[in-house]
């Protein structure tokens, strides 16, 4: 942070106002890292990663859900007001890329799960 500033927040608030005077600070990071998200047009985020001090921007990255049972495996119960349950089965064939990984863990116990979909065609 620029001697300048008094704080990391006013710091980024005077970079993020040079690049776009539309944009809003969304959250700001301080345990781990110092920084802070925000939506901004390419153009803008060029622009700021070119300022002195800036270490580097980010895109934003979506996952796709890998697993449907990661709540049950951590132990967090069911709660039907934040995961409702559904009944319905699915054709949905999920591989595992066995990378030396024990199908004798706990995350991959099949206990409870519906038939294998028709279209599998594995061991």
């Amino acid at each position: 942070m620029p001697a300048t500033f008094n704080d990391h927040f006013e710091w980024y608030d005077s970079s993020l106002k040079s690049v776009s005077a539309s944009a809003a600070m969304l959250y700001t990071y301080k345990n781990v890292i110092h920084g802070f998200s925000t939506r901004l047009t390419a153009k803008e985020a060029e622009s700021l990663q070119k300022q002195p001090g800036i270490v580097s921007v980010l895109p934003e990255v979506r996952y796709e859900l890998h697993t449907t049972r990661t709540p049950e495996f951590l132990g967090l119960g069911k709660s039907e007001t934040l995961f409702p349950t559904s009944e319905v089965q699915s054709e949905v064939i999920v591989g595992v890329l066995d990378t030396g990984v024990w199908p004798e863990i706990k995350s991959f116990d099949d206990t409870g799960m519906g038939p294998v979909p028709r279209g599998w065609k594995g061991v």
